[in-house]
């Protein structure tokens, strides 16, 4: 009876399995799906687009990116299409369109699984088109990146008028993200213009630009560029002392538990604020460790001559952004 019991439940798990392998369409998460792209209700100044997006089955957010070419360049606020299975209608209006102007636009649909972009569409708003304003000038500027974080740079010329500018971000030139725009006053020199980024994947490239908005929405957008986020650094300090000798030159010990040489930016020792010593760049190889060399400045030397040993901050910046830190103690170094 025990065996017959057994072989029961093993064919009712083989039954089971079988019955979720053949109705599953949504084992695996799959980024959503999109269709369709219209523009009704078409005015002088405004217009709603509308597409299709199907979640499959996760939390799914829509947006439509447009503009007067297929760069686009401006994009509506990210709003949830649920996450069920099925096709959702969705829709956004918008406002504040030049009259008489060819617009292209797409539907962007994201949730974890990916980006998905709609084909290109275009409409022309009704009404007489204005002579247009000078655009603003735009040139994508270069970027510094941290554990998780990078900073993006640029410059704005409005070219005599009040713009808006924000920066474009994501995984492909397509981008998928962008910065809350910031305004500038009108004016005719370059200015320049950063935006902090958090948040980040450690250790993924990105490509970014920066877009600037004129009068009547005239778009301008800078060159695509890219940026590769830092990851925790694989540098560790080693050991609580550190030497010194008469011309303050002395060397701490740091190990590499990665397969690959990291490389460092800096080393710095401090105190109290003040800088005692530096090395600029070095490298320590795979799987290993080794010595990084410094030199105490003036003011370093005459503190270790006259304590004979200095409890010291020591802090190592790699190529990718991380940094990290710790307390050693300077001993002299005296000959016999």
């Amino acid at each position: 009876m025990r065996r017959i019991a057994a072989l029961g439940v093993a064919t009712l798990a083989v039954m089971v399995s079988g019955l979720t392998l053949a109705s599953g369409t949504t084992l695996a998460a799959s980024p959503p799906a999109v269709t369709g792209g219209t523009a009704t209700s078409i005015t002088d100044n405004g217009a709603t687009f509308g597409a299709t997006v199907n979640p499959n089955g996760q939390a799914t957010t829509y947006a439509f990116q447009f503009g007067p070419t297929t760069n686009y360049g401006m994009q509506t606020t990210s709003t949830s299409a649920g996450s069920g299975t099925t096709d959702q209608a969705v829709e956004q209006t918008l406002t504040r369109l030049t009259p008489g102007t060819l617009y292209h636009f797409r539907v962007i649909a994201t949730n974890a699984s990916g980006n998905v972009f709609g084909q290109d569409q275009t409409f022309t708003t009704t009404g007489t088109r204005p002579t247009p304003p000078q655009a603003p000038t735009v040139t994508t500027g270069a970027s510094t990146t941290g554990v998780g974080t990078a900073n993006l740079t640029g410059t704005v010329n409005p070219n005599g008028s009040a713009v808006q500018y924000y920066f474009q971000y994501g995984p492909t030139a397509d981008y998928g993200v962008q910065t809350t725009a910031r305004d500038l006053p009108a004016g005719t020199a370059p200015v320049a213009v950063s935006t902090a980024l958090s948040g980040l994947q450690q250790g993924a490239t990105y490509h970014y630009r920066l877009v600037a908005v004129g009068p009547d929405n005239t778009v301008t957008t800078g060159a695509d560029a890219t940026f590769t986020v830092g990851g925790q650094s694989t540098l560790s300090f080693f050991g609580k002392d550190a030497f010194a000798d008469q011309h303050g030159v002395g060397a701490i010990f740091l190990g590499n538990f990665s397969n690959t040489a990291a490389r460092g930016t800096n080393l710095t020792l401090s105190r109290s604020g003040r800088t005692l010593g530096v090395r600029a760049a070095f490298t320590i190889k795979a799987n290993t460790g080794g010595f990084v060399h410094y030199t105490l400045n003036s003011l370093g030397q005459s503190l270790l001559k006259s304590r004979h040993s200095l409890r010291v901050s020591v802090s190592a910046t790699t190529a990718t952004g991380a940094r990290i830190t710790t307390v050693i103690t300077v001993q002299q170094f005296t000959a016999a």
